[in-house]
């Protein structure tokens, strides 16, 4: 790891949900349509083995954001136990004066999860749902709905699916109001502002699959290909096209650079580029039907989705790529040290012998698993990596484990080394705790006022980005 200036520095934190490593040219150099990404890799630390610590959103974040293991902070694929009291990283940018925005269409990062107490201005285009009333029944239902038993909550989900696909939904990503919204935050920063953290989250590469029509025509994605547009899908379509799956994905992230090309060049029309670090990573990755048929990342921790992309662009540090294994928990010391704001994190802490991760057991789409695949999908993971192998532990319902290894370079299955058995033992479970407190503000400024009911737009969004 290089040392960095002692000069503090603007920092842009650039999630790319759901993007895999292999369809990024900086880790697959058969790649040829990820351009603007490359030229940032080009003058960028890339770190070619960075792991997630689950393979979800809300829980990545949580992880990101704290330092912690996803056992340890509790966050799950829907639940958060984040409140006003719990530090983040993004505190720390707070603290030095900074000014810390987030811009995200990603519905779990948003008030109404507990994700950005520690940002001074939020924009979900949540319209009038973003408010404090709509924040604490979001809450309070959310509480609610976990305090139920497991046999009633999977009634009671089936019935919000029915409700929520009712719901006329189109362009769901918000990609050019996130890259609007990115480019106007950045011109109206003056001499006089100071510095500031801005995060900023960009959907394409998720599920559904809408990429602009000249993206979908250059990969030859066909306008009736049978493709699945959300993870109930899986258990729902007869013949899924993963020829056109891979297609459509490729699409979305051909797509997706052109985006990052967006952001970077309004760093450098607005004069920051030189004073900024960008972080750009993805927060996990997308099964896109490896191993019999695995779409997504709810139901899955294969290398496709626990394997991210990692890579910071320092202005005064040199083109550099780091080979030893990272966890994306790391970036809580990492993000700050390199902003010029913290000193330099313990690298025997950055670069871990062991990498781990972990998932509980799913909590959305269940009511479409058939019964006679529950096992098969209704279970709760936990990886270790080391040295070029894995070993995968997976619980199902009634508590029974089973263990799988494998030797990521010969890509097979080997005895499983009782070493990193003992280590996916040891990670733990999630501690029972309540779900963040409904009192606690939601740090946007905004009041309780609206024209509308409060969850609607929340409940649109969830339809949108296919997670009901």
């Amino acid at each position: 790891m290089q040392d960095a200036v002692s000069d503090e520095r603007n920092v842009v934190f650039l999630v790319l949900d759901s993007l895999r490593t292999d369809r990024v040219s900086a880790y697959n150099p058969a790649v040829e349509f990820t351009d603007h990404i490359q030229e940032l890799a080009d003058s960028a630390t890339v770190f070619e083995n960075a792991v997630t610590q689950a393979p979800w959103t809300l829980p990545s974040h949580a992880s990101m954001f704290t330092g912690e293991y996803p056992w340890e902070h509790g966050t799950t694929h829907a639940r958060s136990y984040f409140d006003d009291g719990r530090k983040t990283f993004v505190s720390a940018f707070r603290e030095a004066g900074y000014d810390t925005a987030a811009i995200t269409p990603n519905v779990w990062i948003t008030p109404h999860k507990g994700m950005t107490g520690d940002f001074d201005h939020v924009e979900n285009f949540l319209g009038t749902a973003d408010n404090r009333l709509s924040v604490r029944l979001s809450r309070a239902f959310a509480k609610f709905y976990h305090s139920l038993g497991e046999t009633p909550r999977r009634v009671l989900g089936r019935q919000i699916d029915r409700v929520f696909r009712a719901f006329d939904v189109d362009d769901s990503t918000r990609s050019e109001e996130t890259v609007e919204a990115v480019t106007d935050y950045l011109g109206d920063r003056g001499d006089d502002d100071g510095n500031f953290f801005l995060y900023a989250n960009l959907m394409e590469p998720h599920e559904p699959y809408r990429p602009p029509k000249r993206y979908a025509e250059r990969h030859g994605v066909a306008e009736d290909a049978a493709i699945p547009h959300r993870q109930k899908d899986v258990f729902t379509m007869d013949d899924i096209d993963f020829d056109q799956l891979e297609r459509v994905y490729d699409a979305s992230v051909d797509y997706t650079d052109d985006l990052v090309g967006r952001v970077v060049a309004a760093l450098e029309d607005n004069g920051l580029r030189e004073d900024t670090v960008v972080v750009l990573l993805s927060d996990h990755g997308q099964a896109l039907g490896e191993h019999g048929g695995d779409f997504g990342h709810q139901f899955t921790v294969s290398e496709s989705v626990v394997n991210v992309v990692l890579m910071v662009d320092h202005p005064d540090l040199e083109a550099d790529t780091v080979v030893e294994p990272i966890e994306l928990r790391s970036l809580s010391d990492l993000v700050p040290y390199y902003a010029g704001i913290r000193p330099a994190p313990d690298p025997d802490d950055v670069f871990p012998e062991t990498v781990l991760g972990g998932c509980e057991f799913p909590e959305n789409f269940t009511g479409y698993i058939p019964a006679d695949r529950w096992d098969d999908y209704y279970r709760k993971h936990r990886y270790a990596k080391r040295d070029g192998v894995k070993v995968v532990k997976s619980v199902t319902e009634d508590g029974a484990a089973t263990y799988e290894a494998y030797d990521l370079e010969a890509d097979k299955s080997i005895p499983v080394p009782p070493d990193l058995k003992a280590a996916v033992d040891a990670t733990g479970d999630v501690a029972s705790g309540d779900i963040e407190s409904d009192d606690s503000e939601s740090g946007d400024g905004t009041d309780d006022a609206g024209d509308r009911p409060v969850d609607d737009a929340v409940a649109d969004r969830l339809e949108q980005l296919g997670y009901r």
